[in-house]
């Protein structure tokens, strides 16, 4: 996953949008060791990819960056956002 991930837990936390049973910096890491997960970092490659993207996409940098993560490292991405859902140049699943 893309370390952005724990920038997107955090603001839908502090937003209200998602309650966690603990603050999100121990949730994240705990899910993170919990599952196994590999965290990827952002580098340059990353972003040069997120905008490069093929077709119109998403706005939002942090999807851009999940996205451009996922296609670089031939990852799926789990999620319920419907414009990556739909979005034909990275795999994806809900």
């Amino acid at each position: 996953m893309s370390a952005i991930s724990a920038a997107e837990i955090a603001c839908a936390s502090e937003r209200g949008r998602i309650e966690l049973n603990q603050h999100w910096k121990k949730w994240f890491r705990y899910y993170v060791a919990l599952n196994h997960w590999h965290v990827e970092n952002i580098t340059l490659d990353i972003i040069e990819e997120a905008y490069s993207l093929p077709e119109f996409f998403h706005s939002d940098p942090a999807d851009r960056i999940i996205t451009a993560t996922a296609r670089l490292k031939d990852y799926t991405i789990l999620t319920a956002d419907n414009k990556i859902l739909v979005y034909p140049h990275v795999k994806s699943y809900w």
